[in-house]
C-alpha cells in the first residue's frame, strides 16, 4: 500500500470511527448499517487508540467488575436478577421472557 493509499484508508476509518462514537450504536450495529467489515473497524480503532488519546470517551464503556454476593435463597419463580453499582436492577429474568432479554442484550452491546 502506498503512502497516499494508506492516508486515504486512515482518513476513511477515522471518519467512520468518529461517526460511530457520535451514533451511540454498538460497533457491530454501526458496521452492519454502513456495510463495514467489523474486524477491519476494530483494527483501525485499535490503531488510532495506540497513536492518539483514547477515542471512546464514554465514562461507563468497557468492563465492569462483578462480585458474587453470598448465597441468598430466592424463590424459583423470581428468576435471575442483576444489580448494578448505581442501584439499577434488572429482575425477573426467566425462560419465559428470553426474547425480551435478548433484545436488551443487543441494545447494551
Amino acid at each position: 500500500m502506498t503512502s497516499t493509499e494508506n492516508n486515504t484508508a486512515q482518513d476513511f476509518w477515522q471518519l467512520h470511527i468518529t461517526e460511530w462514537q457520535a451514533s451511540g450504536l454498538s460497533q457491530a450495529s454501526y458496521c452492519r448499517q454502513h456495510a463495514l467489515v467489523t474486524h477491519q473497524f476494530r483494527y483501525w480503532k485499535q490503531k488510532f487508540l495506540a497513536n492518539h488519546e483514547p477515542i471512546d470517551h464514554e465514562p461507563n464503556a468497557g468492563f465492569a467488575r462483578v462480585q458474587v454476593a453470598a448465597h441468598v435463597a430466592m424463590p424459583a419463580s423470581e428468576g435471575l436478577s442483576l444489580c448494578f453499582r448505581d442501584g439499577t436492577q434488572i429482575t425477573g429474568i426467566a425462560q419465559t421472557n428470553m426474547a425480551l432479554i435478548k433484545q436488551l442484550i443487543e441494545v447494551l452491546r
